[in-house]
């Protein structure tokens, strides 16, 4: 075989291995999952499926794992070298010991809020040193005894043109890091130009706050109507080197509150010369 053939055919392999759309399906209903967080682990790759369920993998080495995250689904991993043009994820039952069916009264409420920080910013989401998952840890506090149930939450951004982002409960594990989730599907919120504030309603949602807490957990989607880029609309890079938004209101504060999943993992946000970085909330609890 000469030296060109042999090349012409490793190219043609890697365009036919990385260049393809793929699809993620329920393994079961073969019904497609939208908005999968897809990443490759120790590399700074992330970035979602879209809503149908539809991803290209930008090129890397065959040897790297591949980790697929999904609300309502076991977390998947796979080799490069191992992938199909379906992926199918299992769908993973949500225990209920932490949520409670039922009708709620709502005569009572609580409202947790922020103080106001020394050192704000606006966040955003993706971009070759970002993550596109961001979680901000809420402790349980027996004041909330009276009203345990999650009714709305508010989110300070800066939106100078339409966004949609999604939403993710969890649990805590016994290290301080997020676990499983707590509800079982997507919670997409849209935001217009100049709205100043996201408010996302879980009256519907009868999720209460466990004792040892839980995380809320801000999700960019990697949707073209969501880029931050200012080199235009063409997709002139994979979709993980753009940034994402909205941009969302955090602060620095002493106690570390903030996660981010990045390489495949939640990892805490590091201290820095002005404290642990965590997204702005105003939590209102009902009973």
């Amino acid at each position: 075989m000469t030296a060109k053939l042999l090349l012409f055919l490793t190219t043609l392999y890697s365009l036919s291995t990385f260049g393809q759309t793929k699809t993620i399906l329920d393994k079961d209903s073969k019904e497609p999952v939208p908005y999968v967080n897809i990443s490759v682990c120790d590399e700074k790759t992330e970035f979602n499926a879209d809503e149908n369920g539809g991803f290209t993998l930008p090129k890397s080495d065959q040897s790297k794992t591949v980790r697929f995250s999904a609300v309502g689904y076991d977390t998947a991993s796979l080799k490069v070298s191992e992938m199909q043009d379906t992926i199918y994820l299992e769908s993973k039952p949500i225990a209920l010991s932490e949520v409670v069916i039922g009708s709620r009264k709502k005569e009572n409420s609580t409202t947790i809020k922020t103080k106001k920080a020394k050192k704000t910013w606006s966040g955003s989401g993706g971009g070759m040193n970002g993550s596109l998952l961001h979680a901000r840890y809420i402790p349980f506090n027996p004041e909330y005894n009276t009203t345990p149930y999650l009714d709305k939450v508010r989110l300070k951004v800066d939106a100078q043109k339409k966004y949609t982002f999604n939403i993710r409960l969890c649990s805590v594990k016994p290290d301080g890091s997020p676990g499983d989730y707590l509800y079982g599907e997507n919670i997409l919120v849209t935001v217009d130009k100049k709205q100043r504030y996201a408010e996302v309603d879980f009256s519907k949602i009868p999720i209460k706050i466990p004792e040892e807490g839980l995380f809320i957990v801000v999700e960019y989607l990697t949707i073209k109507e969501n880029r931050l880029s200012l080199t235009g609309d063409n997709d002139s890079y994979p979709a993980h080197m753009y940034g994402y938004g909205p941009p969302i209101l955090c602060e620095a504060t002493e106690t570390m509150e903030g996660w981010s999943y990045k390489n495949g993992t939640w990892m805490p946000n590091p201290k820095t010369a002005n404290g642990y970085a965590k997204m702005f909330m105003e939590i209102t609890l009902t009973d």
